[in-house]
């Protein structure tokens, strides 16, 4: 029996190529962005879950409590604490260095991804061995590098007893030679970290590691694996009592601190702390990716049903004939699923295939990492999903509307007591309304997006190249007059850090505050290069050189709350400083700079300060800014003046503009995704109008021909037919206003600066739609207007 549902099923799809074609491709482009947007979210949601027992492992996080941000990094004591704890099974503690300086063989180069770790790391995160033996790692000045990094810098050649000189790492430098004592496997994609060096914690590092044991530095990450039902929140507990009764709360630095452990499993997508091992790109848009994946997939089913419903409505006296002539409830029924399973297997194959040809265009346009793993069941689930919901959904509407409220004499007189069209327009009003939230939605992220990007900063970005170099045995400033003699560079600063990168801390114990503020290291030429203004200067004109502090506004307002003005303030520090041992002077406060974003404007400004002074280590990143207009011969110049005084270094550079412009990367991605998808999700609304539409007007082709023979013109028809739908769109604005509002207002709270919700975004959201709708409506109406009032009449 099957094999004739299936025969007649095939015939009957032959048999309308048209409507068959508009059904497959529009369920297949549903089921291609479900498959999308879903199998990355499970992608970036199975982060970590590789490792063993990765729902025992933790990472610690000690915040300040005056701190507005908590770091990933953590406190040098917490290692050796939890290695006491009976819970605890193993406790691990490392650097990230995100890039370094490394020298091969008397070349240098810039070097991503390199880590200090210690044996425990091996053993937690499961470091697989290709050579040598991991624990070598133990002894001092070693070092082991993936198997990209071995065929890049040695080819074939065995690694093994070669050297690399470690020129820096972050804020560290000339740590001397490490022997290479193996090669590991190359981190696993899905690690929220990832290493291509691993360098030992004895030897040069040795003194570093150890001294943090009586600091408040964030300077490592901490993991630790509990053991089983052991509890996250006691050991929580435990180091805060640990801290809180030493003598380490005593000593300079923040007082209070508060103690959390963050599952494994939590790290990629739900923590966005500053110092991350790893940027994800979907942190903000992850809930949305999920939500957009389920609402295109509903969006193309309810197309599917739409375009089922009203063929079988065509096909309803059809159905009554051969019910009449003794075919059962069960038979009809049976049909009609065959056919439909028929139709989505064509519609999930069209997708697949789609997929796998779409993949590179969408690791190249979303900037993710896109693949689709056919050994996960959720690729069959979604597939068994899509078509026991289109088949459950076909039979419920044949046996409850079709087959359940008509009697065999209705049908045989002709008097059935039910059109569909109830149905049609409700499943019409949902897909329109949806519709109407995907693209107000895409209006609000884009304006958020613009916003954001066009927000002043409180310094330029604009035309300003960064150089970074490391070769400080020359005087820097020799190089950056060179540079200000030509007449495209208007300005050359000096700065350990760039915007964006990674600072230092200040501690304002010696202020009497609670808390650190953000401290960059530069000159003062840094400033006027970056035209941060100052509001207040104490800079004394005749000095050759500018040394002091400069902080900004929102730390100046609160240091007048507590001090009330800047001369009681020295009177403190001075106090503090003959109470003290230490021979070092406080650092004067020359100058108050405007207040400026240093990250991005997803945070708001905290307390900040510039420490300049002349030394030569300030010009790690030379920062030049070009007279607009003039880029392309400033390269060539400096370039060219770069060789001439560091003829042994690459000359590399980047802009300061694509640095910040990173900062909004996962907006970026949401707003391109949702505006694709936004389309797509118009497109399948518009052939779900369409049809409808069609199959309405053919509903009413001899109400149509009576109108015109009785003298009703085209116009009066087109009224007649698109007045209906117009009251349908009406109440899906209605529906969606709310909805599409709530869900932007809970996306915006992700933002410290944030645009207006306004009211005309979702008025012109609605509008287009209407519009759209309006046009594929009076086509049909059209058409169906002009026919001939004699076939309109014999119609049927």
């Amino acid at each position: 029996m099957i094999l004739y549902y299936l025969k007649i099923a095939i015939q009957r799809i032959v048999k309308a190529p048209v409507f068959t074609g508009i059904n497959v491709i529009a369920l297949s482009i549903g089921i291609t962005a479900f498959y999308i947007l879903f199998i990355h979210v499970l992608n970036e949601k199975s982060y970590d879950k590789h490792f063993k027992n990765y729902e025992n492992i933790y990472r610690v996080i000690s915040t300040p409590l005056s701190s507005e941000t908590p770091w990933a990094r953590s406190l040098g004591f917490i290692k050796g604490v939890c290695e006491a704890m009976p819970e605890v099974e193993n406790a691990t503690q490392f650097t990230h260095c995100e890039i370094g300086s490394i020298e091969i063989n008397e070349e240098s180069f810039k070097q991503k991804d390199i880590m200090s770790i210690d044996t425990n790391f091996v053993t937690m995160f499961e470091v697989e061995s290709v050579l040598g033996d991991l624990s070598d790692i133990s002894e001092p000045n070693t070092a082991f590098i993936t198997e990209d990094f071995a065929k890049k810098h040695f080819n074939n050649q065995n690694p093994i007893g070669k050297t690399i000189n470690i020129l820096a790492l972050q804020y560290a430098r000339d740590l001397g030679e490490y022997q290479i004592r193996g090669v590991v496997k190359n981190t696993h994609p899905k690690t929220h970290f990832n290493y291509q060096v691993l360098l030992s914690q004895k030897g040069a590092l040795e003194e570093r590691f150890s001294s943090l044991l009586n600091r408040k530095i964030h300077w490592v990450y901490n993991y630790i694996r509990i053991k089983d039902n052991a509890s996250s929140n006691l050991i929580s507990e435990k180091l805060q009592k640990i801290y809180d009764e030493s003598s380490l709360r005593e000593i300079r630095g923040p007082l209070e601190y508060k103690f959390s452990l963050i599952p494994l499993a939590d790290i990629h997508l739900k923590t966005n702390y500053r110092f991350e091992l790893k940027e994800s790109t979907s942190k903000i848009n992850i809930s949305l990716f999920i939500t957009i994946s389920f609402v295109i997939l509903f969006i193309s089913l309810l197309n599917f049903v739409i375009l089922n419903f009203a063929k079988l409505i065509k096909r309803s006296a059809e159905l009554d004939v051969n019910r009449v002539f003794g075919a059962n409830k069960r038979q009809l029924i049976e049909q009609v699923v065959v056919e439909t399973l028929l139709l989505c297997s064509s519609a999930i194959a069209v997708s697949l295939i789609t997929i796998q040809l779409l993949k590179p265009v969408l690791n190249r346009l979303f900037d993710i990492d896109f693949s689709i793993y056919y050994s996960e069941p959720i690729i069959y689930l979604c597939i068994i999903g899509v078509l026991v919901i289109c088949s459950v959904l076909s039979a419920f509407f044949v046996s409850f509307f079709l087959l359940g409220k008509n009697s065999t004499i209705n049908i045989l007189s002709h008097n059935k007591r039910y059109s569909g069209n109830v149905v049609l327009k409700s499943l019409l009003v949902l897909q329109t309304a949806i519709v109407i939230i995907l693209i107000s939605s895409t209006f609000i992220v884009n304006k958020q997006i613009q916003f954001i990007s066009q927000k002043s900063l409180g310094f330029d970005k604009e035309n300003v190249l960064v150089l970074e170099q490391n070769d400080y045995t020359k005087d820097p400033t020799i190089f950056a007059n060179e540079l200000k003699k030509q007449s495209q560079v208007k300005n050359v600063g000096f700065a350990q850090q760039y915007f964006g990168y990674p600072t230092q801390s200040m501690d304002l114990e010696d202020f009497d505050l609670e808390g650190s503020a953000e401290l960059v290291l530069a000159n003062f030429n840094y400033l006027e290069t970056m035209n941060i203004p100052l509001t207040h200067n104490w800079i004394v004109p005749s000095v050759d050189t500018i040394e002091g502090l400069i902080i900004n506004e929102h730390l100046y307002k609160r240091l007048l709350e507590k001090h009330g003005s800047l001369e009681a303030l020295e009177t403190f520090r001075n106090n503090q400083e003959s109470e003290s041992e230490s021979d070092t002077e406080p650092v004067e406060i020359i100058g108050v700079a405007k207040d400026f974003n240093y990250n991005s404007a997803h945070e708001p400004i905290g307390d900040f300060a510039f420490y300049v002074d002349g030394s030569p280590f300030r010009a790690r990143f030379i920062h030049i800014r070009i007279n607009p207009g003039e880029l392309h011969e400033a390269l060539s110049l400096i370039e060219q003046i770069w060789y001439e005084h560091y003829s042994d270094q690459e000359f590399k550079y980047f802009f300061i503009d694509d640095k910040v412009a990173e900062q909004y990367k996962a907006e970026i991605i949401l707003r391109r995704i949702l505006t694709g998808f936004s389309i797509l999700g118009i497109l399948i609304c518009i052939i779900g109008i369409s049809a409808l539409s069609l199959f309405i007007s053919q509903q009413k082709t001899k109400e149509i021909g009576i109108r015109k023979v009785n003298g009703a013109r085209t116009n009066e028809i087109l009224i007649m037919l698109n007045k209906e739908f117009l009251k349908w769109i009406a109440v899906a604005f209605v529906l969606a206003f709310p909805i599409a509002y709530y869900l932007m207002d809970i996306w915006m709270e992700n933002f410290a600066y944030k645009t207006s919700l306004s009211w005309w975004i979702f008025a012109l959201a609605g509008l287009i739609t209407l519009v759209v709708a309006l046009i594929t409506i009076s086509i049909q109406s059209y058409s169906a207007a002009r026919r001939n009032p004699v076939l309109s009449l014999k119609y049927e």
